[in-house]
């Protein structure tokens, strides 16, 4: 599950470095937007999302009592719906507002990213106010990450540091945090289209400080601005950490490109994948087999029409809509047959049904299609 993290605050009422589900982010955050809207009062809060590894997959600035959203998630789904992005960015983009929509309280969802606050009363207020922090108090812990690496340290020293170590400790902890603060917004920058200025801020900081989800993110962003050797680099010289995100992109000419520069067994079978070169994907040998790549030799023995071998490479892995796409094809392919063996007895007759051979040889045409589009 998914989750909120406030990083800086500007009102009392957002705890900072403390976790929040979704669920109680959006209560917290719509009390006190209703509130401040009532008493005329505006405050900004950065925050990150977690994901359930304690990575942050984005991060923004809510600005509370200024109308533009309902509470958190509002905010970020009024940042990106509206947005126009490539195929890919938009899957990314769609799968993960979803994830977040699932984990929004039933009363505070909205269906086209906008609300209207009118009508909320203080007794609301207040007793929205009062409950969901008590919820909060019971439900909330210390974030993952360099953030609660943060918290324990201060907390440790507090006790047992020397004066001069806190202080000197206080000051490596200070740096910590202006770390995290200028990695704040460049995911959203990454999902809002700014890629030139996101990777303009990751590329400012020591490689060193990078969390796995931050050097993700750069590597994704130089991928993108064809900067290969750079993002082959990031990963210690692992091309095959690079050609994988890019065959996950499904970028054919960024492949083809990749491969040529760093030509690999895996990059061969990829790129023939994606360019429907069935024979030559089942040639390549020295492949490095993932739970994907068992996935795309199954789905290119259908393409083939060796079903017995498509199952073989199936049952590597747990894949059930895979397994179904088998068990169509195959479901299909019989039909296909049937029909054809019901024209063939319909032309062998003296008298024939012209009407029936013609509607039979439509369903052929329609089954073969189903077979083609799996």
């Amino acid at each position: 599950m998914l989750s909120v993290m406030f990083m800086k605050s500007e009102t009392k009422e957002l705890k900072t470095f403390q976790k929040l589900s979704i669920e109680d982010a959006c209560e917290i955050t719509f009390t006190l937007e209703t509130h401040y809207q009532r008493i005329n009062k505006k405050a900004n809060a950065d925050f990150f999302i977690l994901d359930e590894e304690d990575n942050e997959v984005y991060s923004g600035t809510l600005s509370l009592g200024s109308g533009c959203a309902l509470h958190v998630v509002d905010h970020i789904k009024k940042k990106l719906i509206s947005l126009k992005m490539d195929d890919i960015q938009e899957a990314r983009k769609r799968s993960f507002l979803e994830q977040l929509e699932k984990e929004v309280p039933d009363h505070l969802k909205t269906t086209d990213g906008s609300s209207s606050l009118e009508g909320a009363t203080e007794d609301y207020v207040q007793m929205n106010q009062t409950s969901v922090l008590s919820t909060r108090n019971r439900r909330m812990i210390y974030g993952g990450g360099i953030l609660s690496l943060i918290i324990l340290s201060a907390t440790c020293f507090s006790t047992v540091a020397t004066s001069q170590d806190r202080a000197e400790t206080i000051q490596d902890l200070q740096k910590q945090v202006k770390l995290e603060q200028k990695i704040t917004g460049t995911y959203e920058k990454a999902l809002l289209g700014d890629s030139e200025g996101a990777l303009k801020r990751l590329s400012s900081i020591n490689e060193q400080s990078l969390t796995s989800e931050q050097k993700n993110v750069y590597m994704s962003l130089l991928i993108d601005q064809k900067k290969y050797e750079k993002a082959v680099k990031l990963q210690g010289n692992h091309p095959e950490a690079v050609e994988s995100m890019i065959s996950k992109k499904g970028d054919v000419n960024a492949l083809k490109e990749f491969q040529q520069t760093f030509p690999s067994p895996n990059g061969a079978f990829d790129l023939a994948y994606h360019e429907q070169r069935w024979d030559d994907m089942m040639s390549q040998s020295g492949v490095e087999m993932t739970d994907k790549r068992y996935e795309m030799k199954a789905y290119g023995y259908l393409k083939l029409d060796k079903v017995k071998e498509a199952k073989e490479a199936a049952a590597h892995i747990q894949n059930q809509d895979l397994n179904q796409k088998i068990e169509t094809y195959e479901k299909t392919k019989k039909e296909v047959e049937e029909t054809k063996k019901q024209v063939e007895e319909e032309n062998k007759k003296d008298k024939k049904d012209e009407n029936k051979i013609k509607s039979l040889t439509e369903q052929q045409k329609k089954q073969e299609e189903v077979l083609k589009n799996i």
